[in-house]
């Protein structure tokens, strides 16, 4: 009588077999699931951003931005410099609904001396949904429009220079994007001793300058949730091995059984 594949499978050796493939196909999903959890990363919100600290004490000037500087919340002491104002164009304003609008940056040349010497800080003061409304901000402060001469306590959010682009000389100087490194050579600034970053203030600096300008408001990191696919990949790996060996052992009955069959 020819056997069956159970009849087989239920030899002795063969059942320690099944333990030893199960074992290892066990084996093969734990690595597949450990695999799995190194592909999906979740970047929590970081609560630090929220608390505000003193500017020199997250940065030091003219050193390089440090990735951990951005959209930390700082606080500082300035001077306006008079008659040193930009616009930013193609800058967007976070609304209440999540959605957001097109607009301009209202940008003020600043003097930080709270280590001591002059230090320039460029602040984004404003934002305004025209470039006249923009431009004629900047006038006024070229006016000193603002108490130049008093210090002025700004809070804000602390970014990073933006890769210098088209700038065009107009009513105000008008940029595509806020590069410190552009608008110091831009003026130029005879002491060069700056901040890397720039300050997104969280008010308006001066409100003879809010005709149509409002503050900016922006979107900082929030928690993000990120797949590898080559970790993914790899635990689809795992899981495929682990039914091979499931597979294998079959594999093995089947070729025992077929040789009990061709000797009888």
């Amino acid at each position: 009588m020819k056997p069956s594949f159970w009849q087989v499978a239920r030899r002795p050796k063969w059942v320690v077999g099944l333990l030893v493939a199960l074992a290892i196909a066990v084996l093969f999903a734990m690595f597949g699931n450990w695999q799995l959890s190194r592909s999906i990363r979740v970047t929590p919100t970081d609560t630090s951003l929220d608390k505000t600290i003193a500017l020199t004490e997250l940065a030091e000037p003219s050193s390089s931005f440090l990735d951990t500087q951005a959209d930390r919340h700082a606080e500082t002491t300035v001077f306006v410099a008079p008659g040193r104002c930009a616009v930013i164009t193609d800058r967007h304003q976070l609304l209440e609904d999540g959605t957001t609008k097109p607009g301009y940056w209202m940008v003020l040349d600043t003097l930080d001396q709270a280590q001591g010497l002059p230090t320039h800080l460029f602040v984004a003061s404003g934002f305004f949904e025209t470039y006249d409304q923009a431009s004629a901000a900047c006038a006024k402060s070229a006016l000193k429009g603002l108490a130049f001469d008093a210090a002025i306590k700004v809070t804000g959010r602390y970014e990073p220079s933006e890769a210098p682009q088209k700038q065009t000389l107009s009513e105000a100087p008008k940029f595509d994007t806020l590069s410190v490194e552009q608008l110091i050579n831009f003026w130029p600034l005879k002491e060069p001793r700056t901040y890397a970053g720039f300050l997104i203030s969280d008010r308006m600096l001066g409100p003879q300058l809010d005709d149509g300008g409002e503050a900016i408001k922006i979107g900082i990191r929030k928690s993000q949730t990120e797949l590898n696919l080559l970790n993914a990949f790899y635990a689809i790996e795992w899981v495929l091995f682990s039914g091979f060996a499931v597979f294998m052992w079959g594999r093995l009955v089947q070729d025992e059984r077929k040789r009990i069959e061709s000797e009888t």
